[in-house]
């Protein structure tokens, strides 16, 4: 999806985020946190079609619930970006979870930056994208009424939680930092601990409303 300028992914993305993985594959509990919630959050399918948009989200792109089900990823991604769009959908699968930016191409012709977390398999054959427009000030958003558990990575694992953010997958891991994957596989353990997660979504999702990763 399109990069584009952002000083960090607010952390209420994360924390909805959170919030979403513990609900994963319980429909009920996912559909309660997708009403309930401040956050943007969309469900599509297997061919990237919105089949749910919460209203935050439909504010957010000034579009219907009937509009959105008639609509793609792709409908709403600038032309010249959906090959790398469509990249890094495989990355989602692949991995589970994908954060960062993106643009959405409005049809009114308009743009919105917006910093996003997607997991998928939320439910079968259905994929969650939570975000956030990137200029959008942390108090527009759900409050952190919890207070934020102190954690400490070093420069190599937030370096390495970034790229897993990407998407990339334990082998591109160890290609891009040219560390073997009994490392990278270590790193991973010894971060799960620190975080206090079982899980690269959920080790995303808390480095993100951490702040650890933008």
């Amino acid at each position: 999806m399109l990069s584009v300028r952002s000083d960090r992914v607010p952390r209420t993305v994360g924390v909805a985020a959170e919030a979403v993985l513990k609900a994963r594959g319980d429909t009920q509990r996912l559909r309660g946190i997708f009403e309930r919630t401040h956050v943007p959050m969309v469900i599509v399918d297997g061919r990237r079609r919105y089949v749910e948009v919460n209203r935050p989200a439909r504010l957010a792109f000034r579009l219907s619930l009937e509009e959105m089900r008639t609509l793609t990823l792709d409908d709403l991604t600038p032309a010249h970006r959906v090959t790398a769009m469509t990249e890094l959908w495989a990355r989602l699968l692949d991995a589970g979870c994908v954060a960062g930016h993106h643009q959405v191409a409005v049809p009114d012709g308009s743009r919105l930056d917006i910093v996003y977390y997607a997991l998928a398999q939320v439910l079968p054959r259905l994929h969650l994208i939570a975000f956030a427009p990137a200029d959008w000030p942390e108090d527009e958003l759900d409050p952190t009424d919890d207070a934020l558990p102190s954690a400490t990575l070093t420069p190599r694992q937030i370096e390495l939680m970034a790229l897993t953010a990407d998407g990339l997958s334990g082998p591109e891991l160890a290609h891009a930092l040219w560390l073997s994957p009994t490392t990278i596989h270590s790193h991973f353990k010894n971060i799960y601990e620190k975080l206090g997660v079982r899980s690269r979504p959920a080790a995303v999702a808390k480095a993100m409303r951490l702040g650890l990763i933008d």
